[in-house]
């Protein structure tokens, strides 16, 4: 292994995607030679972000209101632009559908490299965190059977207050989640149950082994359930880097999710890695209208029954066994969640 590919989506985010960019191409020029990285960004504004409804504006002209909607900001054209003159960065434009998820699938679609590194459009990576991490994954590949992930923290956060993420779950409402727990700093990398998609390094090969993003996957949520709890059932691991943080961003995106499409992610990451019965518990223990709970539940699994089949055909323990197994390596405190609701 010894090209990096960084795939970044984006959508309605300026300036932040700018400086991002900028940001994370000095650190990969002074990093890396020309020939073993590339910067893919994808562009994922389409029809469904104009449909979203912004607010009312006031016409003194003709007195009376008119409903505002969401435009494209200047960082398409900009990042369009300025790409064409780095050959290092790739302008991708991916307008199907409103999808974190896919416009990652189409990165790594266009992406070379045999190592990926998934950031968002609104971070800052710590300096020579992803060189010193590269170099560590593609040395430790074998033994660390997975995938490594950089410790999370907002930006100018405090030293000892980075993040990262801690198991929750309770299988008897189909719960298999995340939420922030506090980084511990160690010598060298270690293993943890579930970890944050960005600032996530996995290589091309596991990238297959688990099919990619399900392409069903809508706009937001589901995503980093699909990875962690996958890699879970094929036997795979995850690891927290040593190296500095990466800085987030905390601000509005320039673009709205829903509430269904959440729970449909949800429902289609529960259902590929744990199975029909773990999905329905999910649905029916969340908050909405029943017939809308069920008749999600009935379109995720006729959608993504190829996928499901295609992981249970690979897989080397059920998510049940590995809470067992976690909980011996005490990568988790075996404490279920008894949240009334799951989402």
């Amino acid at each position: 292994m010894n090209k990096l590919s960084i795939i970044m989506p984006f959508c309605n985010e300026y300036p932040q995607v700018v400086f991002t960019v900028q940001i994370v191409w000095n650190e990969l020029k002074k990093a890396f030679s020309n020939q073993n990285f590339e910067l893919i960004i994808i562009d994922n504004f389409c029809d469904s972000v104009t449909k979203q409804k912004t607010g009312e504006e006031f016409c003194p002209n003709c007195m009376s209101t008119f409903k505002k909607f969401r435009t494209r900001d200047k960082g398409s054209d900009f990042l369009r632009k300025q790409s064409k003159l780095i050959p290092q960065i790739k302008y991708i434009a991916y307008n199907k559908k409103l999808s974190h998820w896919n416009a990652k699938n189409v990165g790594v679609a266009n992406s070379t490299g045999d190592v990926l590194l998934f950031l968002d459009a609104h971070v800052v990576p710590s300096s020579n965190s992803i060189k010193e991490m590269f170099e560590y994954y593609i040395t430790h590949y074998e033994e660390l059977n997975g995938t490594l992930h950089l410790p999370l923290a907002y930006l100018l956060a405090a030293p000892g207050t980075e993040l990262i993420y801690n198991f929750v779950s309770n299988p008897d409402k189909g719960y298999y989640h995340y939420s922030f727990a506090g980084y511990r700093r160690e010598e060298k990398p270690y293993k943890v149950a579930a970890m944050s998609t960005c600032g996530m390094m996995m290589s091309r090969e596991i990238f297959d082994k688990l099919g990619g993003w399900p392409l069903e996957l809508g706009i937001y949520g589901g995503g980093e359930n699909f990875i962690n709890f996958t890699l879970a059932v094929l036997g795979m691991n995850k690891y927290i880097m040593t190296t500095g943080p990466l800085y987030h961003y905390a601000d509005t995106r320039g673009y709205e999710w829903n509430y269904d499409d959440f729970i449909r992610n949800r429902t289609i990451a529960t259902y590929i890695f744990a199975g029909e019965e773990a999905a329905y518990k999910f649905v029916q223990n969340c908050r909405g209208n029943k017939n809308i709970l069920e008749n999600i539940y009935k379109d995720a699994i006729v959608k993504t029954k190829n996928h499901r089949e295609y992981i249970k055909e690979r897989q080397q323990i059920s998510i049940k066994e590995w809470m067992i197994k976690i909980q011996k390596e005490g990568l988790w405190d075996g404490k279920l969640s008894n949240k009334e609701w799951v989402d």
